[in-house]
């Protein structure tokens, strides 16, 4: 059985390095995100303000894309978060909680040096696809 992948894309959500990498993709049942940022899908800026500031924009972002790929945020099972400053987790953990209902995505959250274009915060989740 070969491994059957689709790739996501839309203009809802900004790919910063068209042609470098895929936002999504698509296999067995499920939507895999590459790193989102925090920037705004006209500009491809970066959204100014606070980490929590760009942590609304990137789930913007990366709800553009569930859509896109037949899925949605309630979907998610994994999150992955990455941060430059590690201190930012307990803010970042209180906008979280309204993104989901009582039984959260499984979630890593992890500090690094740094991040592209100068953001403090990436995202990266793992989604169920439920449509076709």
């Amino acid at each position: 059985m070969s491994l059957q992948k689709v790739g996501v894309f839309t203009d809802d959500a900004p790919t910063l390095r068209p042609g470098v990498y895929t936002p999504a993709i698509i296999a067995n049942g499920f939507v895999f995100t590459s790193g989102v940022l925090g920037a705004d899908p006209i500009t491809k800026k970066m959204v100014h303000g606070t980490v929590i500031d760009r942590f609304h924009q990137i789930m913007r972002n990366v709800d553009a894309i569930l859509k896109q790929a037949g899925s949605s945020l309630e979907n998610v099972v994994e999150v992955t978060v990455f941060l430059t400053n590690i201190i930012d987790a307990d803010d970042l953990s209180l906008a979280y909680r309204t993104y989901w209902g009582d039984l959260k995505p499984a979630r890593t959250c992890v500090a690094v040096k740094e991040l592209p274009y100068g953001s403090d915060i990436e995202l990266k989740c793992i989604a169920v696809v439920t449509a076709s």
